[in-house]
């Protein structure tokens, strides 16, 4: 018997990596009925000891998210500063790096870049800056909450 047959394939992308996933029915692999054997860019996924796994639709659901998921960085933590801390911001000017102190406008927001930018009021007015240039003075709040 063929064991080639193929019920189904999708594909997952990340970046600019392709994984093509092709689902078997079990049953022609001796696996349990309503199952599949899955074949990923042409070579059958299989367990550590070599032996075939096979996957109903909850477990081939978790493989997929895996797979889509696992180039993905975890998303960073939100930063501990709120609306009114009292804080100082690295950053650049001309070539000279500076510090300059301020106060959090509002609550950071997560950027689709996966970093935290929080709205920080200085000198000159508000602006974005990235959560890691920023030093959260402890215990110093402000007094616009």
């Amino acid at each position: 018997m063929d064991k080639r047959k193929f019920s189904g394939s999708f594909s997952v992308r990340i970046d600019t990596r392709r994984a093509r996933f092709e689902l078997s029915p079990a049953e022609i692999h001796g696996g349990p009925e309503g199952s599949f054997r899955v074949r990923i860019d042409r070579k059958w996924y299989d367990g550590p000891d070599g032996k075939p796994l096979f996957f109903d639709r909850s477990r081939l659901a978790d493989l997929v998210v895996g797979a889509a998921l696992e180039g993905l960085p975890e998303p960073a933590t939100q930063p501990g500063i709120q609306r009114g801390d009292r804080v100082s911001v690295r950053f650049e000017k001309g070539g000279v790096r500076r510090v300059e102190g301020g106060f959090v406008a509002a609550a950071p927001i997560l950027g689709h870049d996966g970093r935290w930018w929080v709205p920080v009021t200085m000198y000159g007015g508000t602006r974005y800056v990235p959560a890691d240039d920023i030093i959260a003075k402890e215990g110093n709040r402000g007094r616009t909450k």
